[in-house]
């Protein structure tokens, strides 16, 4: 008798861990799917330091053409997606889930804002060290 009793609080045990890996499970997609802040952190600090260190910068419509070291760096929406491309080459995958970019000419700097595809909004605020001139300010 106490031995089907220690077997039956095992079993109640381990059946009180289905429901919190059934949580797990079913929410995983939901996160997976939006912006994740780290990944927004590594695109701000590169796309800081890129603007920082340009020589010139230049806006046309939803694409930032960033001029440094003889290379013309573009950032530009592609598909729901931000990609980097050196030259127009490549094809660097920045931001994922992405619904809309903006970019903004500010003096000497570059405002860029990111919609994700569930309406969470994101500012990224950068300033060149040098005072160069942004084209495309409007």
């Amino acid at each position: 008798m106490l031995e089907m009793l220690y077997a039956f609080a095992v079993f109640l045990i381990i059946v009180s861990f289905a429901p919190l890996s059934y949580r797990l499970i079913l929410n995983d997609d939901s996160m997976a799917s939006r912006l994740q802040p780290m990944e927004w952190e590594v695109f701000a600090s590169q796309a800081k330091k890129e603007i920082r260190m340009s020589e010139r910068i230049e806006i046309q419509g939803d694409k930032l053409f960033i001029e440094k070291g003889g290379s013309i760096i573009l950032y530009e929406k592609y598909g729901s997606k931000i990609r980097r491309r050196v030259d127009n080459a490549g094809h660097e995958i920045l931001l994922q889930n992405v619904s809309t970019v903006e970019f903004k000419g500010l003096p000497s700097g570059v405002v860029i804002l990111v919609k994700d595809i569930y309406g969470r909004a994101y500012s990224l605020s950068a300033r060149s060290f040098i005072g160069l001139e942004v084209s495309g300010i409007e």
